[in-house]
């Protein structure tokens, strides 16, 4: 056997899987095709509403939106003001507080 790179194998021998008769599957085996499986998911109305947004929140359009305090911290972005340590701190220890 020769080998040509990580893709590119050449023999002048018989493979012996090649060779080799595929097993036959059982009768039974084959999928029905009058019957398809479906999946179902059936959520409880507290399980349904836990990750939902209330409805007063500026994300769910029951707030305004601060057009001027949006454009404010994109010019900090932009700029590189925005991520402050002291940011970063208080960011981290909220996080940590969650897991604590």
């Amino acid at each position: 056997m020769q080998i040509y790179g990580p893709y590119r194998v050449s023999t002048t021998q018989p493979n012996a899987a090649a060779q080799r008769s595929q097993p036959q599957k059982p009768a039974d085996a084959t999928p029905n095709p009058t019957k398809s499986a479906v999946d179902q998911l059936d959520l409880s109305s507290a399980a349904s509403g836990v990750n939902r947004m209330a409805p007063s929140s500026a994300a769910a359009g029951g707030g305004e939106i601060r057009i001027d305090r949006v454009a404010e911290i994109r010019r900090q972005i932009a700029d590189g003001s925005y991520e402050t340590p002291e940011k970063m701190d208080a960011a981290l220890d909220r996080l940590l507080d969650q897991y604590a």
